[in-house]
């Protein structure tokens, strides 16, 4: 994280150790199993299925922001873009699809979840890495 966050055209607004990052992420991902877990074994169907469709919203968006647009724009490899082309763009198609088939989603709630997804991703993102930042001493 640190080497190619050096070869950026740009500085970050924050230095981010590659430590940190990867305390961050896993703590990003730990809680996004565990959340799915929860939704899905203990909470009724519709509002189960939507924090897990929320979720995967904000995985959607995320594997367009930062990691797809910064591939694009500084025409150089971001550290996910294969993660996102190649397992988050498919699964989250799939999982849409499906959902929207079943009407277990309609386009209303995606777009508004849609909506909410930068939101989400910068707050999570800033708090994931003030974790990593109190973890990496």
């Amino acid at each position: 994280m640190e080497s190619w966050s050096q070869r950026l055209p740009m500085k970050l607004p924050m230095t981010i150790t590659t430590r940190q990052f990867v305390i961050a992420v896993t703590f990003l991902t730990l809680g996004g199993f565990l959340l799915t877990y929860i939704a899905l074994e203990y909470l009724a169907n519709p509002t189960g299925y939507w924090i897990v469709l929320g979720i995967q919203v904000a995985m959607l968006f995320n594997a367009f922001i930062p990691h797809i647009a910064m591939t694009i724009r500084f025409r150089m490899y971001s550290p996910g873009v294969i993660t996102a082309v190649l397992i988050m763009l498919p699964f989250s198609f799939y999982l849409f699809r499906r959902a929207f088939a079943e009407n277990i989603l309609s386009w209303t709630q995606f777009w508004v979840m849609l909506g909410i997804a930068p939101f989400a991703v910068v707050i999570l993102a800033y708090l994931s890495l003030q974790i990593g930042k109190a973890f990496d001493t």
